[in-house]
């Protein structure tokens, strides 16, 4: 095999029973300014208990470094590799997108790589990879495989809410006086990604239970519809989940869905509670049948 797909997301890649052909680019985490790699050395249930269990240890993440994509990529034209199709998380909230960008253009003469910001956080990030593998093994041109990725990440829609902000505005995926107002007035507001890969708050809401029901009510219509894929974003939090995924059972009807454990880079950015629901609407990704049901 000549081509290949990396991506900077192990959301779904590292923790579920799903066959693929990616590798991954692991992005760090830094807590007590001990530095881990994502899903290498530690995993979400480990940094679970740190941030909740150990005085509530300072966390903080941070790209792949330069010198370590360079390995990747050197490795990979030894293999034979021709073709690279990277995907990373977007660049509105990591400089990912922008490090790996420059290191491709030292292989240019070598090997063809195209680096697409997917715009979009961790576990849309896996499912557009998983995407691009599936096309790629289809041998689909990469400026090809780039307009489908496009396609479904219109079709795409998260909605997310977290019970504790700090984390959020520690790490700069939010601006620090709209953090800085949520938590003054205990608001909880629900978050989305925008159109150009930004964190906003959209609706300010005072109690988790109330965003929760504010993000099963904005895709109530959608969710049973066959032409749709909706799954949960796990931070690892049973009593969330479950009192979650009972509220969208009485409201849409729908009593299986997919759960998708976040990854540990994903905590570490929103903290350990909270939850997100997210639905591609009209387009679905390939990856959907592989997803297990709750």
């Amino acid at each position: 095999m000549s081509r290949i797909v990396l991506t900077t997301s192990s959301s779904g890649l590292d923790d579920m029973d799903i066959q693929h052909n990616v590798e991954l680019i692991r992005l760090r985490i830094h807590v007590n300014d001990v530095e881990f790699i994502d899903g290498k050395n530690i995993n979400s249930e480990r940094l679970q208990y740190l941030m909740n269990e150990v005085s509530h240890s300072p966390v903080h993440t941070s790209p792949a470094p330069a010198h370590e994509v360079a390995m990747m990529l050197s490795n990979l034209q030894s293999r034979g590799i021709k073709e690279v199709f990277i995907t990373t998380l977007s660049s509105k909230v990591s400089e990912s997108y922008q490090i790996i960008s420059e290191v491709a253009k030292s292989f240019a003469d070598n090997m063809d790589i195209y680096v697409y910001d997917t715009k979009d956080l961790n576990a849309c990030e896996a499912l557009l990879a998983l995407e691009a593998d599936y096309f790629m093994q289809q041998g689909y041109a990469m400026s090809d495989i780039a307009s489908r990725l496009d396609a479904l990440r219109r079709s795409h829609h998260m909605l997310f809410a977290a019970d504790d902000l700090s984390y959020l505005i520690k790490n700069k995926k939010i601006s620090g006086a709209a953090g800085f107002f949520a938590n003054l007035f205990s608001i909880k507001p629900v978050l989305q990604v925008s159109k150009e890969g930004e964190v906003v708050p959209i609706s300010k809401i005072r109690k988790i239970d109330k965003a929760f029901e504010y993000m099963v009510n904005q895709f109530a219509e959608v969710l049973p519809r066959k032409d749709s894929f909706a799954y949960i974003l796990s931070a690892g939090r049973p009593d969330l989940d479950s009192r979650f995924i009972e509220m969208l059972k009485q409201r849409t009807g729908v009593d299986n869905i997919a759960v998708l454990p976040v990854s540990a880079i994903s905590l570490a950015n929103h903290g350990p509670s909270g939850l997100g629901l997210c639905v591609f609407e009209g387009d679905v990704p390939q990856a959907a049948s592989m997803f297990a049901k709750f």
